[in-house]
């Protein structure tokens, strides 16, 4: 059974060999610029609260005026919220392009261990454009759910909204909030399964000059890395909360102490690329445990990287 305690060491002793030794600044830049562009499209926006008064019997007034208003003005309405939506959509779509290619520089100057930009992104133009698209089927399916969840929940509150019973809301939101939970879990969840393991999976192949997509990659993990190792995986991610919590305290510190410099973006990821490092070699030796097939540290493409990194192979 893969053993988490030993990832947490190899990964520590990755990001020191790595970062550290030796000590290499425009590496750092060079790697640093790789995760923020592979952060960019990761965050799912909050979904706000609307603060309600129970026992209160002017709260329905605004709900009856502001109801009134987009029925007085529905075709308004619906421009701007389609004008609204294909913005952000479009941003969205460059952030989430980038953010496949940044993915594959970001862990082939990992593997590698070197600082490089243009040759990763037009190496792995294929895979990380297939992950692009993978990503945003997956994103829509997630939609879909949300608007299924929507529909119920305006279906049962516009009556209680014409009844002036506000105060009754709150019994659909408690009955969605449960299955909108797991939905963003399980959203959440999978993203991070494709990203620790399914790219891996792809980079190897893309390596080697295989083909195989973000789908097949899932699909290798459900049925060869899943079987066995079920207990190691979540033991994995219980894990990996509890030190991205100690990590995400340590960073907030720190970028405290710089007087919120260190929360400007991209420096943000130069400054707290070790612990960025630390999380990637993390999965990644997970995964050489599970089969030595998927070492991605092994015969490497470029010769120098192997000479680079081939101090840090057992046998």
């Amino acid at each position: 059974m893969p053993s988490v305690s030993r990832s947490v060491n190899a990964a520590y002793d990755h990001m020191v060999r790595i970062l550290f030794t030796p000590f290499d600044l425009g590496k750092w830049f060079i790697l640093g610029f790789c995760a923020f562009v592979a952060q960019l499209g990761g965050g799912i926006g909050g979904l706000g609260n609307i603060p309600t008064h129970p026992g209160s019997s002017s709260s329905a007034e605004p709900f009856s005026e502001g109801f009134s208003w987009v029925q007085q003005h529905l075709v308004l309405v619906i421009v701007l919220a389609v004008l609204v939506v294909l913005l952000l959509s479009a941003i969205g779509l460059v952030l989430a392009w980038l953010a496949a290619r940044g993915e594959f520089m970001l862990l082939d100057g990992i593997v590698q261990n070197r600082g490089e930009i243009a040759e990763p992104w037009k190496r792995f133009r294929v895979p990380a454009n297939r992950l692009l698209w993978y990503r945003i089927g997956v994103t829509v399916v997630f939609l879909c759910f949300l608007l299924v969840l929507v529909a119920i929940g305006t279906g049962i509150s516009l009556p209680l909204i014409r009844q002036g019973a506000t105060e009754e809301l709150w019994k659909p939101i408690l009955l969605l909030a449960l299955p909108l939970m797991l939905g963003i879990l399980a959203f959440s969840l999978y993203l991070m399964v494709l990203v620790d393991f399914g790219v891996p999976l792809m980079y190897l192949a893309a390596r080697d000059q295989v083909d195989l997509g973000p789908h097949q990659a899932m699909v290798r993990f459900r049925t060869e890395l899943l079987p066995g190792n079920g207990g190691a995986i979540v033991l994995f991610y219980l894990a990996k909360l509890g030190l991205a919590i100690a990590a995400g305290v340590m960073i907030v510190f720190a970028g405290c102490l710089t007087c919120c410099i260190g929360f400007l973006p991209y420096l943000s990821s130069v400054l707290t690329l070790p612990v960025t490092v630390f999380f990637r070699c993390y999965a990644l030796d997970l995964l050489a445990q599970i089969d030595p097939k998927w070492d991605v540290f092994l015969e490497p493409s470029q010769p120098d990287a192997a000479q680079a990194g081939g101090g840090d192979q057992e046998p």
